[in-house]
């Protein structure tokens, strides 16, 4: 608690600064984030209006150039997140494309432009077979079938079509769809090899578990469609939790989690926060630096306070970030929090309209200050405090790396490793005596034992009185 109010009071007292560029002329409809290249910096892909997406390259400094543009639509995701279709190392973009058959009839269909060690070819793709899509907007990922390849719910008119991944090289409508249902997504609760399928529907939250797709595994009962439906271990204890956040239409948010007490049993924690706004890009991310997921609505953040599930809203606050001087709560723009510039704290990304698409990035450095330049260059070692020594080798790795570090205190460690958005996909604790070398050995998979995707991580050590440590980790 003393951390989380020291931090609001950082927050509060700081300057504003950002980091300010035009995109082009074209409407914004949000945009995806992910390292591309592989260069150890995150790029952004921005959604235009016109069916094209914009690929922003991450120069190395925390600046972005525009170099790439590819003729498909995307739709703005709620979970932001790129796939690696043929499980190459390298992240895949797909989008919606429209094509005019010989008899001059239009048609939608989904394309996935193959990433070619960085680089995409317009004339390099997939193209999933038709589907009576006429305005596609919304899919969902997963690993549906446990064949460790991604598949893909197509949505269209209310309607789900299920689609299999054939290791990446084609792909299958199998003829299985969903009717009636909502905003959703895939995870393995259960680390069986399979995804489950979380769908929102009127009477509650569908759970569906491979392979049966007319009987839902399980129901959560509430009342209306979910806005936001994500997986994430809460409260640390190693279970995935729900958490879900939906509104009634225009005055009126609140937020439910399931808590995952075991063996297919969730405890239902309802109506633990409330807000007067729209919740529709809600994200769950670790702005507090207290290793549990806040709510965070555009520069809005609820810090989480792991008693009870609760959300007080005595420490709601603002982050102290100067907003443009136009509507950016509306359809063309979007939002997230990523680690730009590789310090180990998550920077505010604003993409909105303003005589055509503008980016902006504030970049945090973990005091409370949001800066416009980025707060340490891009090194590979990235150690706050010199009295300490952290190395990481081999980085970039494959398949295992160490972590080797000497504390100048005696205590219990917690070293965490997070995404670039600042979730934690692996955790260990231990006692650590001073002068004495520690050393841990990440496998890249998370604590669930599921492999990580291959790109960039971040290494916290937190050390009694010590300052914690930092290191970038380059998975190939």
């Amino acid at each position: 608690m003393k951390v989380i109010v020291l931090v609001l009071m950082l927050l509060i007292s700081t300057s504003i600064y950002c980091y300010e560029i035009p995109i082009g002329s074209f409407m914004p409809k949000g945009f995806f984030c992910d390292d591309l290249d592989r260069d150890g910096d995150v790029d952004l892909l921005v959604i235009a209006q016109n069916s094209n997406v914009h690929i922003l390259r991450n120069n190395g400094d925390g600046t972005f150039s525009n170099t790439t543009s590819l003729p498909v639509g995307k739709t703005k995701s709620f979970t932001q997140k790129l796939y690696d279709f043929n499980n190459d190392g390298w992240t895949d973009i797909d989008g919606f494309s429209t094509t005019t058959d010989e008899y001059g009839n239009t048609q939608t269909i989904l394309r996935i432009y193959l990433n070619s060690a960085g680089v995409f070819n317009e004339n390099v793709y997939i193209d999933l077979s038709t589907m009576p899509q006429m305005n596609s907007g919304w899919v969902l990922y997963g690993d549906w079938n446990g064949d460790a390849y991604t598949d893909v719910l197509v949505w269209d008119d209310d309607m789900y079509y299920l689609v299999l991944n054939n290791s990446g090289v084609s792909f299958t409508i199998t003829g299985e769809t969903l009717a009636g249902v909502g905003w959703g997504g895939f995870r393995d609760m259960d680390s069986d090899g399979t995804d489950e399928l979380f769908l929102s529907t009127s009477e509650g939250l569908r759970v569906y578990k491979y392979p049966n797709l007319i009987s839902p595994f399980l129901v959560f009962p509430n009342n209306g469609y979910f806005r936001t439906v994500e997986t994430e271990d809460m409260d640390r204890d190693g279970d995935l939790d729900i958490f879900i956040s939906f509104c009634d239409g225009s005055t009126y948010s609140s937020v439910c989690i399931y808590e995952n007490i075991g063996n297919y049993n969730y405890q239902a924690h309802n109506n633990i926060y409330h807000d007067n706004r729209d919740l529709d890009r809600v994200l769950l991310r670790d702005v507090t630096n207290d290793q549990y997921p806040d709510v965070v609505n555009y520069t809005y953040v609820s810090p989480y306070n792991p008693v009870g599930f609760d959300y007080p809203f005595s420490l709601f606050y603002l982050l102290p970030i100067s907003m443009p001087n136009c509507n950016i709560y509306v359809e063309y723009s979007g939002f997230d929090y990523v680690d730009v510039d590789n310090n180990g704290f998550l920077d505010f990304v604003l993409v909105w309209e303003q005589a055509g698409a503008r980016l902006r990035v504030y970049y945090n450095d973990g005091m409370g200050n949001f800066l416009d330049i980025p707060v340490v260059s891009n090194e590979d070692e990235l150690v706050p405090n010199p009295e300490i020594c952290l190395s990481v080798y081999p980085n970039p790795f494959t398949e295992k790396v160490k972590i080797e570090y000497t504390p100048c205190t005696t205590g219990e460690m917690v070293l965490n490793i997070y995404n670039v958005k600042g979730q934690i996909v692996r955790s260990y604790r231990e006692s650590a005596r001073a002068g004495e070398l520690q050393c841990i050995q990440w496998d890249g998979n998370d604590d669930h034992g599921r492999s990580v995707s291959k790109g960039v991580y971040m290494c916290r050590i937190n050390v009694p009185n010590s300052k914690q440590m930092f290191q970038r980790i380059i998975k190939f």
